[in-house]
């Protein structure tokens, strides 16, 4: 073999095994395929919707309409939008059976999973990536620079279920030295993330942490602009967000609403009409595995 064969041949073994950047869209998977149209099963007269309050319960209602109405249409079911109370909220509500499709951050599926047998349809995909990171943040005036200046301060977390808000926030802090359970002045749960950036903006608290769409959904909901925020660490990224049911809805019901997922496509008006609300690209196939991490980080970091 001549040299420029060999180096060729080299250059393509490396090229096969080089990882795909990190915000490339990933494969979507296969939707289950239908034997024919939809028939709702005997018995089921809706589709309840839990939601977690992650920004304002009005904002998170608001955002998800479109997504309703497109699965009341092709599961010909009225989808009922629930929306909880807290984090913890929905999980107490899928216990109680109360709930029948779900949309759960990785903390809360993770605590969620050891409470209800659930079975996962979908991933989220955003800026055309299943995964995201978390923020820590000051306001742009302020003398904070970095970590290590965070001790003494005023904290603002989201909630003790929160995944980038409060679980990777704690591990990355902990990373760079500081303890949130003693080093703060104070750390309160402010209970959704535009909460947390709006008692930054307003001086309420000194810094807090945030997920990586919170600049752009307080923009939206409230027109302040991003740079009023300065970024000072970031989280270990996280999984996105996933949509379950319960494991004892019948299967038939659960292969549609993934089907009818998979149809959607910013390419089109319909699609963006419902993707866009939610700053999505669409969905892709759950993988329980990918949440091993998530499991792991909350072993290290522990309980509030």
């Amino acid at each position: 073999m001549s040299r420029l064969c060999l180096c060729l041949c080299l250059i393509a073994v490396a090229w096969s095994c080089t990882p795909l950047p990190e915000h490339s869209p990933p494969p979507r998977g296969r939707a289950p395929e239908a034997t024919g149209p939809f028939v709702p099963p005997t018995g089921l007269t809706s589709v309840r919707f839990g939601l977690i309050p992650y920004l304002g319960k009005e904002t998170v209602r608001r955002a998800h309409l479109p997504l309703a109405e497109r699965l009341s249409e092709d599961l010909h079911l009225p989808v009922e939008l629930v929306l909880s109370d807290s984090y913890g909220d929905v999980v107490e509500r899928l216990a109680r059976g109360e709930i029948d499709l779900v949309e759960l951050s990785p903390y809360t599926f993770a605590q969620a999973e050891r409470r209800v047998k659930l079975r996962c349809l979908v991933q989220s995909i955003m800026n055309g990536s299943p995964t995201t990171t978390g923020y820590i943040v000051v306001r742009d005036d302020s003398p904070i620079v970095n970590v290590a200046q965070l001790k003494g301060v005023q904290f603002g977390f989201v909630d003790p279920v929160s995944t980038a808000g409060y679980l990777y926030a704690a591990k990355a802090l902990r990373d760079n030295g500081i303890d949130p359970k003693r080093d703060f002045a104070t750390a309160d749960f402010l209970g959704n993330h535009e909460a947390v950036l709006l008692a930054i903006y307003e001086g309420r608290i000194d810094a807090g942490a945030t997920y990586q769409g919170g600049f752009h959904a307080l923009e939206h909901s409230r027109g302040i602009d991003p740079l009023s925020f300065r970024v000072i660490a970031k989280t270990p990224r996280m999984p996105n967000d996933l949509l379950c049911v319960r494991a004892d809805l019948p299967a038939s019901v659960g292969d549609a609403i993934i089907r009818s997922l998979f149809a959607l496509n910013t390419k089109t008006r319909q699609g963006r009409a419902v993707l866009s609300p939610l700053n999505m690209n669409g969905y892709q196939l759950a993988d329980d595995s990918a949440y091993d991490m998530v499991r792991r980080i909350a072993a290290e970091v522990g309980p509030q």
